[in-house]
């Protein structure tokens, strides 16, 4: 089992190679840039592609994956790894393929955060290859359950809290050297303090990708429009996580969560104590509580014509006293 002493940021990334991998020889080669969009939809079909080989019965071929992730941790370690990228997972919301965003969407954020953590180069490409399967026992979870509107019964939850054995058997079913990625997902909804399933584990004894993915797979679910339920604000989800669940994940974890997506990311509405409402385009890790602000609706509550900007470091009487979500603004 990896070590978390293997992916923990001790304040510099880390030149050592890890003792194994399933990305044993990852270069660092100069490619074309990564286009956002172009790579989340061939990672969402090659997600499809898989959950419809295992649905058939028949064992799917990751190297397409693998190959991925290579693209997207390569474009990482070059440090032109798109925004664009982050935004469309932060945002996107497709409710009737939910199952195949949300693999891609938290890849995405793994790579982002295990940047954040200093992971080796072949750490972060198993994290992410990890995150693109971790919810692949759900293809065995009932349509009338998984997709189910309203909440589900306790006999309905017992049935689907049984996907991460199913995940387990599916990954460890294609090889030995993805153990690691079948015990990620048996262990993706284990918490820190125990109060997690299937086994109810604690601190260490989690597997160390699951212990940063279950941060980013629940923060993924809080932000997405469910059939039971409509998407928090990325400012309540990070709420919420820090109120309720703070002792459910590694102190160092959280911190480098929070510092990956910061309090207000890129993109998101926030409404001013003026009463205008903008979108953020820069943040800063200095003053995190006070972007720079593209005005969209002005204090009147009227459409701006013509953008502007404020820069909430130069402007202190104004603050930020709520996040909105898309359909706040239309409404």
């Amino acid at each position: 089992m990896v070590r978390f002493s293997d992916l923990e940021n001790k304040g510099a990334k880390k030149e050592a190679e890890p003792e194994s991998s399933v990305f044993e020889e990852l270069s660092e080669e100069e490619s074309a840039p990564l286009d956002a969009n172009d790579w989340y939809q061939r990672a969402c079909r090659f997600v499809e592609g898989v959950f419809g080989k295992v649905r058939n019965n028949k064992k799917p071929d990751l190297s397409e994956g693998e190959d991925l992730i290579k693209e997207i941790v390569q474009a990482c370690l070059r440090g032109n790894l798109p925004q664009e990228l982050l935004i469309k997972a932060q945002y996107g919301d497709e409710t009737d393929s939910f199952l195949t965003n949300k693999a891609v969407n938290v890849t995405v954020f793994a790579i982002f955060m295990g940047d954040t953590l200093g992971l080796p180069k072949e750490r972060l490409a198993e994290l992410g290859l990890a995150a693109l399967l971790h919810d692949i026992g759900k293809i065995r979870v009932p349509e009338e359950i998984l997709y189910k509107e309203g909440s589900l019964k306790e006999d309905e939850l017992t049935v689907l809290r049984k996907y991460p054995h199913d995940s387990f058997e599916i990954l460890q079913g294609l090889g030995d050297k993805y153990h690691n990625l079948a015990e990620c997902a048996l262990h993706l909804n284990e918490r820190l303090d125990g109060s997690g399933f299937p086994q109810g584990l604690q601190g260490e004894a989690i597997n160390p990708y699951a212990r940063i993915l279950g941060i980013l797979e629940l923060y993924e679910a809080m932000t997405h429009n469910r059939p039971q339920r409509q998407k928090f604000t990325h400012f309540e989800a990070v709420k919420e996580i820090i109120k309720t669940k703070k002792d459910a994940f590694q102190r160092e974890l959280l911190k480098a969560f929070l510092n990956t997506f910061g309090i207000f990311p890129l993109h998101c509405l926030v409404k001013l104590n003026s009463g205008a409402i903008g979108r953020v385009i820069q943040t800063y890790e200095e003053q995190p509580l006070r972007p720079n602000v593209e005005i969209i609706v002005d204090a009147q509550e009227r459409r701006v014509k013509v953008p502007r900007t404020i820069d909430l470091r130069e402007q202190q009487v104004l603050y930020i006293v709520d996040a909105l979500t898309e359909e706040n603004l239309n409404g």
